[in-house]
């Protein structure tokens, strides 16, 4: 083979920036729509004269982040204390710190809560270890690259539903009567299930050279042990306005409740990841790339509350972009 067609060996590298898009846990009414995230992917390995190396490979997605929340002003809509009045900041009328629960929500110059639901919240980090082999290349030129390795997964999923209650509207002006007790109370429920899951793979990397550019198709099937956590916490703040005041300043009694269930379970996890990258050589080891991705974990993942199934499937699917060195 000419040079500039022959595969390289000594070290190499390569970063890709990744959207990719995934779906909703299967008990959502809309678990066929997907949502989007960003991460990053980062690839390092040799291969020797004699065709035989290494490759690891580190990535994270970071989301999705989809959910539907609605501000909802409280019954005391506005704290007078936390408004640029010429004293400093969060101090009341006698001089102390306003309390964090007494201040205004940050960004907004009155006091919110923000009921509603997730719809799509998760994380996703994967690590991977292979032996690759270099196999002679074929007659039109093409290059089989076979690898065996160790993958591991972790993956947090976040799901939240919250509401708001009250027993009096919100009036102006903004004193509160002092002959109401007005109840407000918040709801939130929210879990945390978190999946970490180790096993093998087996794969190959194909890739042939055309002019300056080379188009290659990566595919690993892998097999897994997913060791899964589940934590469901129930909080319940409540405030009363009492009927009275201090130097103009209406009392608030604020009560918290919280109830916390564990579980945990294990599950197997199967599955493939599939790429397929064109990249255009800048230079004999430098080049720019971009493709797609899809990964799909057919069963074995848990998403959403403690109640929900624990052995759901997941898909991603999406693009990616980036830059290789030497490979």
């Amino acid at each position: 083979m000419r040079p500039n067609k022959r595969a390289a060996t000594g070290w190499f590298g390569a970063i890709d920036r990744m959207n990719l898009y995934v779906t909703r846990p299967e008990d959502s009414t809309s678990y066929t729509r997907l949502d989007d995230g960003w991460g990053n992917r980062y690839d390092v390995g040799f291969m020797n004269e004699k065709d035989h190396g290494w490759l690891a490979t580190y990535s994270y997605l970071d989301g999705p982040n989809s959910y539907n929340v609605t501000p909802t002003e409280r019954i005391n809509r506005l704290s007078a204390e936390d408004l640029p009045d010429g004293e400093p900041e969060y101090l009341n009328s006698r001089g102390y710190m306003v309390p964090f629960a007494d201040r205004n929500t940050p960004g907004y110059s009155e006091r919110i809560y923000f009921p509603g639901e997730s719809l799509n919240i998760m994380e996703m980090r994967n690590f991977e270890l292979n032996k690759t082999f270099r196999m002679e290349p074929y007659h039109y030129g093409g290059i089989l690259e076979p690898m065996i390795g160790f993958r591991y997964v972790s993956l947090k999923d976040q799901y939240f539903r919250s509401e708001y209650r009250s027993t009096d509207s919100i009036n102006y002006p903004i004193i509160i009567s002092p002959t109401d007790d007005p109840t407000e109370s918040f709801i939130a429920d929210t879990s945390t299930a978190e999946n970490r899951m180790y096993g093998g793979q087996i794969g190959f990397r194909y890739f042939k050279y055309y002019n300056r550019f080379m188009l290659s198709t990566d595919l690993r099937v892998f097999g897994m042990q997913n060791f899964q956590a589940n934590q469901d916490v129930t909080t319940i703040d409540t405030t009363v306005y009492a009927d009275a005041e201090i130097d103009g300043e209406t009392i608030r009694y604020e009560q918290r409740e919280t109830s916390r269930v564990v579980a945990r379970a294990d599950e197997f996890v199967f599955g493939f990841d599939l790429r397929a990258e064109l990249s255009y050589n800048l230079s004999r080891d430098f080049s720019l790339r971009g493709g797609l991705q899809i990964m799909d974990l057919a069963q074995g993942v848990w998403r959403g509350r403690i109640a929900d199934a624990n052995d759901q499937a997941l898909f991603v699917a999406g693009y990616t972009f980036g830059v290789t060195l030497n490979r």
